[in-house]
């Protein structure tokens, strides 16, 4: 083999690793949403735990990928910063076939797991302002009671909070 077909088996390996990486975050995602809607709290403390190590498996991946971007540079005459995927395959001939099939197929999951982890911090978000719209319903409950001279809570402003929320 060649260096440049060296570089480019290494890095459709290493973009293969990716894609198997980013399957496994489109399908804990999709579990992060199922913990989210049950309102399972633990299960997604657990699930930020394996979020976190699938995270630093992209990043150790991604250094694997610049430095095969940098090999097939190297070995080519061209500048890590301006090869692309479809320009590497092109000059890698057969392999590049390969390499450039793996590269759509990684950029359809990235996309599946960005709209799933945009989904997901959407139900968040409304869950959150749920939550907030029902503390301040309760605060206002605590603060309309009205009290009489012996201090105690007087029923009448009780009894008409509760009318007005019912």
């Amino acid at each position: 083999m060649t260096p440049v077909l060296d570089g480019v088996a290494a890095l459709t390996a290493t973009l293969e690793q990716q894609r198997d990486t980013l399957a496994s975050m489109l399908e804990l995602a999709r579990r992060e949403e199922r913990a989210i809607v049950g309102g399972d709290v633990e299960t997604l403390t657990v699930l930020t735990d394996e979020r976190e190590q699938l995270l630093e498996l992209m990043a150790a991946l991604e250094s694997e990928r610049m430095t095969a971007l940098v090999a097939i540079a190297a070995a080519s005459g061209g500048e890590p910063a301006s090869l692309t995927l479809t320009g590497v395959a092109e000059i890698a001939g057969a392999a590049g076939d390969a390499l450039a099939f793996v590269g759509r197929d990684l950029r359809e999951r990235a996309v599946a797991v960005r709209d799933a982890n945009a989904r997901n911090a959407l139900l968040l978000r409304t869950s959150r302002d749920i939550v907030d719209r029902w503390l301040q319903y309760l605060r206002s409950l605590m603060t309309s009671v009205l009290y009489d001279a012996d201090g105690r809570a007087s029923e009448a402003g009780r009894r008409s909070q509760l009318d007005r929320s019912a």
